[in-house]
């Protein structure tokens, strides 16, 4: 046990002599690093000793070399500024000459001789008032500045054309999609006119030349509207497209078809023209108008070219004239145009309340084009003039509700019309065909359907242009409105009906007039769509309506059945021997048949049912009445030996 504490104390010893080793290198080394690092603060102290007298030897000639830089600026600076001052009191003498003469072409460098004259007012002005160079620089900048705004307004002047009539034209033929870009100034010229719209108006405050390029892009913009209607300047070509076709409306009032027109049937089955198809406009009063509404047409063509210039002239100025006046170059730039352009809408106006005066309808389907268009182009006059114009675009939604109230009341006053047209006896077509105004009113109503929507909202809104209606909704309204035509022109129909002598003729005519109306709704897919919103068993009613008067119309052949029935019948009568009172009884009925046929035939043949498939109808319907009825009496007495001259009795044979 011994020797174990005995070894275990040699290892700690051992242990303990290496570990004195490693302290002792370490004590070594830390007095090499204290001498290392002794030395080191040694030698800094003497830099920073060194330093220290370098900077307060050097620090005196820093200030002196930093005192004659300044020296040196200011004497350069002194010499710049005294070299401006002299050029100052030089210069009307330096470019006096290039003053006078103008820019000529050069604008910029010309603005930059002028901000030099301003350089100089500006120096004397605040340094030397009594300088006598300050009256001559005056002077002569006030010659630049005229004869800047002189530049501008020659340059405007020189460069502003009035739009090609080829190029309205192609603006009136254009696609909406696509609008042609109209090119009213150079490039350059722009370029110059901006530059000296810039320097005069927003650094010299001078106004004068705003009113200037109004006045001369105004007069330009006017004489553009005004070669639209000038004859031999390319206004003849376009007029010669824009004279409207002419009215297939003939609205008969108070006239009596002339033979030459109206064809007298062979007899009720003879097909005959259905209703007169109108191909003039013939007044009230007689007159013949040869087109709708004079001017029309080419009116709506002048307002998508006004827009057109309208829109170009307004991107020209925004490109030339400062943004802070925009709004009142525009409002003078248009007042002319505009003024001009009302002339002619407040014409179509006056011209459609003259038409309609003397109950040229058809003039309103002129109004109703315009109207439409007008709609349509009204959002681009709004976002033309907005915040710019306000005066004159509430000056077009003026016009536009003119425009509704107009056709608003033509409307209503042709329902009127309708309903009072006289019942004159020498004004009835004397074959109780289609009349006049019955074609004329379906004609009518037919072109309206284009203008549907617009005929509803017109209703509607009753000229108020701030209420917003669902299509549904004019849909309904236009509906209604073509319904109360056909109401009172059914009324109409019925009172002429009442003025024929003979009620059958009078039953022919409700018929041929009702089966017209029926046929012309519902072969067309938007009238009858229109008519079932307002009346939606429409086509029921008119078909009931024929069917009443066709069963009148039978009651004219109902005077052929009592020759045709069995009442004669005797005791004892037989066909191969009948006594005379039977024979006498048989001629008797035979001739009476026969008179009374070949007087309706007489009568009838007069009479016409245009529609092909009607007048069969009304054949077979009769054959239906009459057929079983004469086959029957001819069997039972047709073979009888009544009568030695048979040909004489038996004319009908089965």
């Amino acid at each position: 046990m011994m020797e174990g504490v005995a070894e275990k104390k040699r290892e700690v010893e051992e242990k303990l002599r290496q570990d004195e080793k490693v302290v002792g290198v370490l004590r070594e080394s830390l007095e090499k690093s204290n001498n290392v690092t002794s030395g080191m603060v040694t030698i800094l102290e003497s830099f920073a000793s060194r330093l220290q007298k370098m900077d307060q030897t050097i620090q005196p000639l820093y200030r002196q070399t930093l005192k004659l830089t300044r020296l040196q600026t200011n004497v350069e600076n002194s010499l710049t500024e005294l070299d401006r001052v002299i050029g100052f009191h030089h210069m009307a003498d330096d470019i006096e000459g290039r003053i006078r003469e103008g820019p000529s072409g050069n604008i910029d460098g010309y603005l930059k001789l002028l901000e030099r004259l301003e350089s100089a007012i500006s120096f004397f002005d605040t340094n030397n008032p009594s300088s006598v160079e300050l009256p001559r620089l005056n002077a002569l900048y006030d010659d630049g500045m005229e004869t800047l705004t002189k530049d501008f307004l020659n340059l405007l002047k020189h460069d502003s054309k009035p739009v090609p009539i080829q190029v309205l034209n192609d603006i009136a033929s254009e696609s909406p999609e696509e609008p042609q870009r109209l090119e009213h100034l150079p490039e350059r010229t722009m370029r110059d006119l901006q530059a000296i719209a810039n320097y005069l108006v927003i650094k010299r405050e001078n106004t004068d030349i705003t009113g200037v390029y109004a006045q001369i892009r105004s007069n330009q913009l006017g004489r553009s509207l005004s070669s639209l209607k000038e004859p031999g300047q390319g206004g003849s070509q376009l007029s010669a497209t824009t004279v409207l076709r002419k009215a297939s409306f003939a609205f008969l009032k108070g006239q009596t078809p002339s033979k030459k027109n109206v064809k007298r049937g062979e007899g009720a089955g003879k097909k005959e023209r259905e209703g007169p198809r109108p191909s003039a406009t013939v007044t009230s009063e007689g007159g013949l108008s040869e087109v709708q509404l004079e001017g029309s047409h080419l009116f709506i063509i002048m307002a998508k070219v006004f827009l057109r210039l309208l829109q170009s002239e307004v991107q020209l100025m925004e490109q030339i004239v400062p943004k802070q006046h925009h709004s009142h170059v525009l409002c003078q730039l248009i007042k002319q145009p505009m003024d001009y352009f009302m002339v002619d809408a407040d014409a179509i106006l006056q011209k459609a309340k003259k038409c309609i005066a003397r109950h040229d309808y058809p003039a309103v389907l002129s109004v109703f084009k315009v109207t439409t268009h007008m709609h349509t182009l009204l959002p681009e006059y709004q976002a033309a003039l907005e915040n710019m114009d306000t005066a004159s675009y509430n000056r077009f939604v003026e016009f536009i509700g003119q425009l509704e109230k107009l056709t608003c009341k033509t409307l209503e006053d042709y329902v009127l019309f309708i309903r009072g047209d006289p019942e004159k006896q020498s004004n009835l077509p004397k074959d109780g065909t289609v009349h006049e105004l019955t074609s004329s009113t379906m004609w009518f109503t037919e072109q309206l359907l284009e203008y549907h929507s617009l005929m509803g909202e017109v209703f509607l809104k009753q000229g108020s242009y701030n209420v917003l209606l669902t299509n549904d909704e004019k849909t309904k309204a236009a509906g209604h409105y073509l319904s109360r035509v056909l109401d009172a022109l059914n009324i109409n129909l019925k009172n002429k009906a009442d003025t024929y002598e003979s009620p059958v003729l009078g039953a022919l005519f409700l018929m041929n007039n009702y089966h017209f109306i029926h046929k012309t709704f519902t072969r067309n897919t938007t009238m009858q769509p229109l008519l079932e919103r307002a009346v939606a068993d429409i086509e029921q009613r008119y078909t009931e309506l024929i069917e009443s008067e066709m069963k009148s119309y039978q009651k004219g052949f109902a005077k052929l059945i009592p020759f045709l029935g069995q009442e004669m019948s005797i005791s004892g009568y037989q066909a191969d021997k009948p006594n005379k009172a039977q024979k006498a009884l048989l001629k008797e009925k035979f001739k009476g048949f026969n008179t009374e046929l070949e007087e309706l035939c007489r009568v009838h043949g007069q009479y016409s049912i245009p529609d092909s498939r009607l007048r069969q109808r009304v054949r077979e319907d009769n054959i239906e009445l009459l057929g079983p009825l004469y086959s029957e009496f001819f069997r039972v007495y047709g073979q009888s030996k009544f009568t030695s001259k048979p040909e004489k009795y038996l004319k009908v044979y089965t």
